[in-house]
């Protein structure tokens, strides 16, 4: 194992004059920075954004492991990289957005965030960071967009003029964005999986109940997508029509049935 070491790379422009021509004093350009007046070279901001993004490493904490080379950066000096660097970014950022619009199909969800920090809102307020993952065969692109609100507009500006299909957990923020755009609104089989688990915890033990057999179902289900893992995309389409559309139907012709024999406020209803 090679130690981490930090170098100061010096960029020395020496400048020249020329008595005889009219040119005057000449020197070299200065490299171009990726942030303005600051020191900080690329490969370092890299190493910050990986350690803190990636690897979930406090930039207290990475402040701390520059002391011991001998390095003093202030973790606000390390907050603010991150700032101008995600600021630098932002091209990038919406050049994926546009390779992911391009997908025939987007997975979408949400889940909470707390900042501690923004304006006009208490610590305490519960604010969201929304995932959107698709993209091309192959060229999958993952984005990561915060919002203080849960409601449809976000999605709505998101997803901009995307008519494909979109997968999510069925929260009904979505449903603006699907009727606006015109999208086939997909389920997430995890999401609905989930719910006849809870329902099952709650059966008579010993007993086999409605829960178990839409698991059972679910679980074939699960199969086959192991199975077409390893598959191309019509060689997969084609083992989900042959093994998986029947499952689907059967368990959406006892879904049906079930709905007229159980309670609304029950664990399956």
């Amino acid at each position: 194992v090679v130690p981490a070491r930090i170098e100061v790379i010096r960029h020395v422009r020496i400048k020249y004059g020329c008595p005889d021509c009219e040119e005057g004093v000449q020197i070299a350009p200065a490299p171009v920075k990726l942030l303005p007046k600051s020191n900080a070279s690329p490969t370092l901001l890299a190493y910050v954004a990986t350690a803190k993004y990636q690897d979930a490493l406090p930039l207290y904490r990475q402040s701390q492991i520059f002391a011991r080379h001998g390095i003093e950066i202030p973790r606000n000096t390390l907050a603010r990289w991150m700032v101008q660097v995600g600021e630098r970014l932002m091209p990038l950022v919406e050049a994926l957005r546009q390779h992911l619009l391009q997908a025939p199909l987007i997975h979408m969800d949400e889940t909470t965030l707390q900042v501690n920090a923004e304006a006009d809102r208490p610590a305490s307020s519960t604010s969201y960071m929304w995932l959107q993952r698709g993209g091309p065969p192959g060229q999958q692109v993952v984005l990561f967009d915060y919002d203080a609100s849960r409601a449809g507009r976000v999605p709505v500006r998101l997803l901009g003029n995307y008519a494909g299909r979109l997968v999510t957990d069925g929260y009904e923020g979505y449903a603006e964005v699907v009727r606006k755009n015109g999208i086939t609104h997909a389920g997430c089989w995890a999401h609905a999986r989930r719910k006849f688990v809870e329902a099952q915890k709650v059966q008579p033990k010993g007993k086999t109940g409605k829960a178990d057999w839409a698991l059972n179902q679910i679980r074939k289900l699960y199969a086959v997508e192991t199975q077409a893992k390893a598959l191309g995309p019509e060689a997969r389409q084609a083992l989900r029509d042959q093994k998986s559309r029947p499952l689907i139907t059967q368990l959406r012709t006892w879904l049906d049935k079930s709905l007229t024999q159980v309670l609304p406020k029950s664990a399956l209803g």
